[in-house]
């Protein structure tokens, strides 16, 4: 094993870190130098204001400012940077790794989601403290009962800054009433018409409007072919309109007859967005309008400063952003009309930045023709540059006058057609964040584009962390493995810092189906959460440190989307828009050559064609977009490119640069055809090739691979992907299996060469691999290593070189691949039994989600899922529908008196009990405080004794009960505010196949534990093992250095291990099993008590119970409540517990 350095620390793999002192240090947020001032239509120096300290001065720099001079071969260090030789650096990386600060720690979505107590916020927070996370966003979400941004609101925030300036934590804000961000809750659209969505509209007419129409730009006469393509096109004024319509239409009529045309009226309008519930009754706000975003601006940070100012920069690092657009789905224009992003003055600031008037031209943005390509890239460019100008700028400026960082992320930045229509193009908006930020939900690796868009410019613009909102819509059995899955992918992408989505102050009504799975103390494995916070956390620390090794720039095709997007005329932003599918056509494209590059380890950046216009040169044989330098350039099979990129590339080739284009050159510049791109073909540094293979063949005889990831035949193995950084007096490589069920052996080989050590984020142990594990070769250094089912393995190379040519691929590696984990090599020493006792760490549990229902002593209704009574109980009251959510927040409605309040509304249960119990049984409901509770006639005392899940849910004692079936009347004067819910038998006991109510197992045997007695069981089980150290298995362990117990299959959200009392550790994921126990079983003597305890999840108590089908990566609210053909009436549900024996291994 070589020298081993470790470090001890408390616990499970030590406990929450971050112990550095009180307030963290915001040098971490990631500011290099200044907030970046762009060339593009802004001159000048901006103007601090007095007393507030920029981001750059408060937030510290994150990384050493580079000073100009000769830059390393892609690494972007200077010469004059060279590695010291003291070791000052790598030794403070070694301490920051081995116990990461709250910088490098996550910070959940914590959805603030019901009627505030700042006592219980408080509380939650030390929760998170405990738990090893190192912040949160404070986020208004579905649920609110206090008034958002209202006095009890703000002075939950004051008292939770307080408690987090006290714990050490960062309390993030959060700029909006639940999301989108930019409408304040509906408070800048109720400023008046200029603040709310517009759109310009397309109604396609038999005859003219009237004069008297409002909203009309202009009117044109069209003929059109097949419905959509324009044969001609004629703008004609009111007057005109109205004077020739009938000549007109007879003249029409007949050329319609003779080519099979069909000529149309088209009325081009500007609209205002109607209202919406979901924007508390208002419309969306209008993003493109810098006014409403000053507004914005005005009525949400504004008062925050005044709150919380002198807490900028400290304990409230910065604020985020959630998914703001210029074309929201809630808008709602004239039914039938399709749209196009608007605002008022559009039309001159088209004008002035195009050229030429756009408003004799709108027809082309819905219908094909002649200048439909040129009219749709010049529109979307200027969308795109008013919403960047609008929004992100002017928040990110005033978020850098007073020191915040500004972060978050925009709306569907996966997809390249809708990601067009509402934010026009998303990248140059991530360099006016301080900390750029993404979303990846649901339970998938797949979304390429969203990461590399963000990591891309957070590289080139020297920000030190990527965020990360994730986890959402995983369900509720997500588990470690999930986790580390998906977060390890991203890590290799560039992310450094996690997002959790979400962890919910109240599980009340609606709010637990607030897309789950939820990150608190409501989830039975949360006591075991700090394992994650302190893997990833360990992470952040190195790869957010030095700088990414890409020497590949692939220029990102929004300008190709410009072209090809517009709005069928036919359509209503719907996903199946003929556009959009083209768009997507093409994207699909893009995704392959961008898992391909990356599967072959050609790492690379993307580069935007509005910020290399503000930000690119290429000079000494390089390109640069800002800080980040690149040695080739690949156009992904582009239509179009800006002139300014055309210049730019024009410039590199004269350099040397090499230029790669698969499937040819574009066409066309700024939309338009050109010949120019001819004169790039005959560079010496172009290339040509057919797909991505063949570029990938091009640019490794260049010697741009840096990393090669291979098997024993040669071939670079695609399901390994890698994150490759220098830093000062070294370099880190992040290599992660993507493959969630098989491992995988290569031979890493590598530009560099090193000392070599492998740092577990796992555990925070250093060791240092010797020979014959590692050789050199060809300058650079080269070793065979295995990693499990979505494994992944972090090294450190001590610099000893600089950056070599690797060999080309193909050539069969040099070294056998022998390496196993330690009990994969061994037989069993000794297999533990099949059944074992146990124990579990809460009641069981038989959720009741069938009643019948009665208002006001009426008949009983048929049995239902208690949502479906409860929907037609507030229908029968003239109340608003709750069982789903997407409405008005609750604080505007659900407290205000409803005439039909105080309705008598009775709910009955029925359980089954099949044998006599001798401990007592209980009932969980919803705040029980509401009812009158009947078993089987008899009045039940309400006297809360402890909660179940949520603090809300009160426990009340049943009297006893026998054998048989059992009603349970649940009655009460139904309130608007009532949300009821589900509820749930506890106690001691198992349920049967029958759903029926049996006494417990003594022992419990491997497999599924849904299938032995615990169904709907949320928590943990622990299996007591008792082992008898005979005289042949201390031999064993006496002659053995190792002794592993492997637990094999299991299902279940993570697993500890405890022998004779003391934990081994957890097992995380697959890749973890195989703890060593020989220190614990050496000292004991006799019998040997191995306790493994399963973490269950709240999937088999909350649902979804009765979804159809196989596992879906997603979950909403409606999985929950959909009562159609996708539902059973069987329970799914999902396997629990030890699926095989455990077994010692020692070696």
């Amino acid at each position: 094993m070589g020298q081993q350095l470790r470090r001890r620390e408390p616990g499970i793999y030590g406990r929450a870190g971050g112990e550095r002192g009180g307030a963290f240090d915001l040098r971490g947020v990631g500011i290099v130098g200044s907030f970046p001032r762009l060339r593009r239509r802004r001159t000048g120096e901006p103007q601090e204001r007095a007393g507030r300290a920029a981001p750059s001065a408060a937030l510290g720099t994150g990384a050493p400012v580079r000073k100009p001079g000769r830059r390393r071969e892609g690494c972007g260090m200077n010469a004059e940077e060279s590695p010291s030789m003291t070791g000052r650096a790598e030794l403070a990386l070694r301490d920051h790794f081995r116990d990461p600060g709250a910088e490098y720690r996550s910070s959940p979505f914590w959805a603030w989601n019901g009627r505030l107590d700042a006592v219980e916020l408080v509380r939650q927070a030390e929760q998170m403290k405990e738990q090893g996370m190192g912040g949160f966003f404070m986020h208004s979400r579905e649920g609110l009962e206090t008034e958002y941004m209202g006095e009890e609101w703000m002075n939950c925030v004051r008292e939770v800054v307080a408690a987090a300036r006290k714990l050490g934590l960062r309390a993030w804000l959060y700029d909006e009433d639940r999301f989108p961000s930019g409408g304040a809750g509906g408070r800048v659209a109720s400023m008046g018409d200029a603040y709310r969505a517009k759109a310009v509209t397309l109604e396609m007419r038999d005859a003219p409007p009237r004069s008297d129409d409002v909203g009309i730009l202009a009117i044109f006469r069209a003929r059109l072919r097949e419905g959509t393509t324009l044969v001609s096109l004629e703008r004609v004024s009111f007057g005109a309109a109205e004077q020739e319509q009938s000549k007109a239409m007879r003249k029409d009529r007949q050329q319609d007859a003779r080519d099979g045309g069909a000529t149309v009226w088209l009325a081009l309008r500007s609209e205002v967005s109607a209202g919406s519930e979901w924007f508390n009754g208002e419309a969306p706000v209008d993003n493109l309008n810098p006014e409403a975003v000053s507004a914005f601006l005005s009525v949400t940070h504004e008062p925050y400063k005044r709150l919380i100012g002198q807490d900028f920069g400290s304990a409230v690092p910065g604020i985020f952003t959630d998914e703001p657009s210029i074309a929201d789905f809630h808008c709602r224009y004239a039914e039938g009309r399709p749209w196009l992003p608007w605002t008022e003055d559009f039309g001159d600031r088209f004008l002035k930045e195009r050229g030429y008037d756009l408003i004799e031209r709108l027809p082309y943005l819905f219908l094909e023709g002649e200048k439909s390509a040129k009219t749709r890239h010049d529109y979307w460019r200027t969308i795109s540059e008013r919403f960047e100008d609008a929004y992100s700028r002017q928040i990110g400026e005033w978020c850098e006058t007073n020191g915040l960082a500004f972060t978050g992320h925009y709306l569907i930045e996966h997809n390249l057609g809708i990601s067009t229509r509402v934010t026009g193009a998303v990248m140059p908006h991530y360099r006016h964040q301080h900390v750029p930020g993404i979303d990846v939900l649901d339970e998938k690796t797949e979304e390429w584009l969203t990461v590399k868009q963000c990591t891309s410019v957070a590289h080139q613009y020297g920000r030190k962390h990527v965020l990360s909102e994730t986890y959402g819509c995983c369900g509720w059995d997500f588990t470690f493995e999930g986790q580390k899955w998906i977060g390890d992918w991203q890590f290799a992408m560039g992310v450094t810092i996690r997002c959790q989505h979400l962890s919910l102050y109240s599980l009340n009504g609606c709010r637990k189906r607030d897309f789950p799975p939820v990150f608190g103390e409501a989830s039975p494995w949360w006591k075991y959460n700090h394992v994650m916070e302190n893997y990833f956390a360990r992470l952040s620390a190195v790869l957010s440190d030095g700088a990414p090794i890409r020497d590949l720039l692939v220029i990102h095709p929004a300008s190709t989307a410009w072209t090809m997007v517009g709005s069928d005329p036919h359509s209503y932003l719907q996903w199946e828009d003929p556009s959009l599918l083209a768009v997507n056509a093409y994207e699909a494209e893009l995704v392959r050559t961008v898992k391909t590059l990356l599967g072959q380890h050609v790492d690379f950046d993307f580069g935007d064609e509005t910020i290399m216009a503000d930000d690119g040169e290429a000079r000494d044989g390089k390109l640069f977009v800002k800080n980040a330098p690149y040695r080739a350039v690949l156009l992904p099979a582009l239509r179009t490119a800006l002139r300014s990129t055309f210049e730019l590339l024009r410039k590199f080739a004269d350099e040397g640069g090499l230029i790669i284009a698969i499937g040819g050159l574009p066409y066309l510049i700024d939309g338009e055809p050109s010949e120019d791109w001819l004169a790039l073909e005959r560079h010496a540094g172009f290339r040509h090739a057919e797909d991505v293979g063949k570029a990938i063949s091009i640019i490794e005889g260049y010697g741009l691979r840096r990393v090669s990831l291979r098997s024993e035949y040669g071939l670079e193995l695609p399901q390994l992907l890698y994150m490759f950084r220098e830093h000062e007096e070294g370099y880190s490589l992040f290599v992660v299996n993507n493959d969630r069920t098989t491992g995988a052996e290569a031979e890493v080989r590598l530009s560099v060469r090193g000392d070599l050590e492998e740092w577990n984020p796992l555990t925070g142990e250093i060791v240092r691999k010797t020979s014959p594990a590692v050789t050199s070769s060809n300058g650079g250094m080269r070793f065979v290593e295995r990693w499990g089912a979505a494994g992944s393995k972090l090294y450190w190379i001590r610099k000893a070189g600089e950056l070599e040519r690797l060999p080309s691929a193909g050539a069969a590696a040099e070294h056998r691949f022998t390496y196993r984990m330690a009990h994969e090599m061994t037989i069993a020493t000794a297999t533990l039994p099949v059944s074992c006792p146990f124990s579990r760490t809460m009641p069981n549990a038989l959720p009741l989600d069938l009643c019948s229902f009665r208002m006001n002593g009426e008949p009983w209704s048929e049995p239902m899922q208690v949502w479906q009574a409860q929907r037609q109980v507030r229908n029968r009251l003239s109340m608003r529908d709750i069982h789903y959510n997407g409405q008005q927040q609750r604080f505007r409605w659900a407290l205000n008196p409803h005439d039909r309040d105080g309705a008598l509304v009775d709910w009955r249960f029925v359980f089954e009990q099949g044998d006599e119990l001798s401990a007592d049984l209980y009932i969980a409901v919803e705040h029980a405080e509401r009812f009158r509770i009947v078993l089987d006639g008899d009045d039940v005392p309400v006297r809360a004794e402890g909660y179940f899940i949520d603090r809300d849910w009160l426990k009340t004692r049943l009297p006893h009960t026998g054998a048989g079936s059992h009603e349970i009347i649940l009655s009460c004067l139904y309130r608007n505010a009532d949300e009821m819910e589900n509820v749930y038998i506890l106690g001691d006991f198992a349920v049967d196949a029958k759903r029926r109510i049996v006494r417990e197992p003594e022992e419990l045997a491997v497999g599924d534990w849904t299938l032995q007695g615990y169904p709907h069981y949320p928590g943990n089980i622990v299996y007591h093992y008792r082992i008898d150290l005979s005289m042949a298995l201390k031999e064993a362990l006496g002659s053995k250095r190792s002794c592993h117990l492997v637990l094999g299959q299991m299902q279940g959200v993570c697993a500890e291990v405890r022998v004779n009392g003391h934990s081994s550790g957890v097992v995380a994921w697959e890749d973890a099993d195989g703890l060593d126990i020989a220190h614990s079983v050496n000292g004991a003597d006799g019998e040997c008590r191995i306790d493994v305890e399963i973490a269950g999840s709240l999937r088999n108590l909350l649902g979804p119970f009765h979804q159809s089908g196989q596992h879906n990566p997603w979950m909403d609210w409606s999985f929950f409540e959909r009562g159609d053909a996708r539902d059973e009436p069987g329970y799914r549900l999902k396997p629990y517990g030890l699926m095989a024996q455990p077994s010692i291994h020692c070696s």
